[in-house]
């Protein structure tokens, strides 16, 4: 399996489905193949690497391989775009830290490139490989995450000194790519994507630096990392629809529907992945309580109204039976 292929959220297809329409294709276009509505991308909490890069891939079959399409959708990335991802980065004491916990927990991005940290040549490099990608897609898909490392960098801290990356793209890919940061000294044609970092950047202290918060976005981070790399095909996608609106008591009708399935088939595809609607929904419950009880610090009966349950003493029976002890014991020992 490629390092590529791991659920993630929507916003990567959502900002390719973007680019797309101001390019004038019809969402239709866009999605052809990938199972997904356009309303999907906005209620969905996860969806399949290869649903996204069938977006990538209908974008350059359609309009062709157009230097700076990728650009286009990768500027588009926010902080808030990325969750908890993007806050632990804004939140690190300094700029190796922020570096660190990106590569760290980059499977909670919607990244292609597979980034790794080393040390070479008494100077520190960000490899950002595409050797795994296909290559019909491989350009687009590098710039537009290339892009998306460049606008987040600038999110981040409002002046940047000169970094210098080395891209596997074209010069006109490169130009177009350099303009979203200013500063980014951006060479293409090499071998290898590389973002050299000088060691007076790394120890740049962050302006939003809150040990405190970065310590909890880390926790929260890992949570969401183990939870989220359990689960892939239809589990993944059942999971997205449950974690859509989780305060809800949503059957497995109404997400067989949504899913454009008949029951039957659902519960036919779950077993053939050794699980089961019931036991998909108590894990995402227990999920998220934890997270809720411990992380964010919710009352037992806030967590039971913001998980769908009837009342507390139901949730509390279904804690117990999930974790072995009381929501109210978990909390005091959390």
């Amino acid at each position: 399996m490629p390092t590529w292929d791991f659920p993630r959220g929507p916003v990567g297809a959502r900002l390719l489905l973007k680019t797309g329409l101001d390019h004038g294709l019809s969402a239709r276009q866009c999605l052809v193949g990938t199972g997904l509505a356009e309303h999907d991308l906005d209620e969905l909490d996860r969806i399949d690497a290869t649903q996204e890069l069938r977006v990538g891939r209908n974008l350059v079959r359609r309009l062709g391989d157009l230097p700076g399409l990728g650009v286009q959708a990768g500027r588009g990335y926010t902080l808030g775009a990325v969750g908890v991802w993007g806050f632990a980065l804004l939140t690190s004491p300094t700029w190796r830290d922020a570096i660190e916990v990106g590569v760290r927990f980059f499977r909670l991005t919607t990244a292609f490139v597979h980034p790794v940290l080393r040390r070479d040549d008494d100077q520190t490099v960000l490899a950002l490989l595409d050797d795994e990608l296909p290559a019909d897609v491989r350009d687009l898909l590098v710039e537009r995450d290339l892009a998306a490392v460049a606008a987040l960098v600038r999110l981040l801290i409002p002046e940047v000194p000169e970094v210098r990356m080395e891209v596997t793209l074209s010069a006109p890919r490169a130009k177009a790519l350099a303009a979203v940061l200013p500063g980014l000294q951006v060479l293409s044609g090499r071998p290898r994507n590389l973002i050299t970092l000088p060691d007076e950047l790394l120890a740049t202290p962050l302006p939003q630096a809150d040990e405190h918060t970065w310590d909890a976005c880390k926790r929260q981070c890992q949570a969401l990392l183990d939870t989220t790399a359990e689960r892939t095909g239809m589990a993944a996608r059942v999971r997205s629809a449950l974690l859509a609106h989780p305060e809800h008591n949503v059957g497995m009708d109404e997400v067989a529907a949504r899913l454009h399935h008949d029951v039957r088939t659902l519960r036919r595809r779950l077993a053939d992945e050794g699980t089961s609607f019931r036991a998909l929904k108590a894990e995402i419950h227990h999920t998220l309580a934890v997270e809720m009880l411990g992380t964010v610090g919710l009352s037992v009966a806030q967590v039971a109204q913001r998980l769908g349950y009837s009342d507390p003493t139901s949730f509390t029976h279904a804690f117990t039976r999930w974790t072995g002890t009381s929501p109210s014991s978990y909390r005091v020992r959390d």
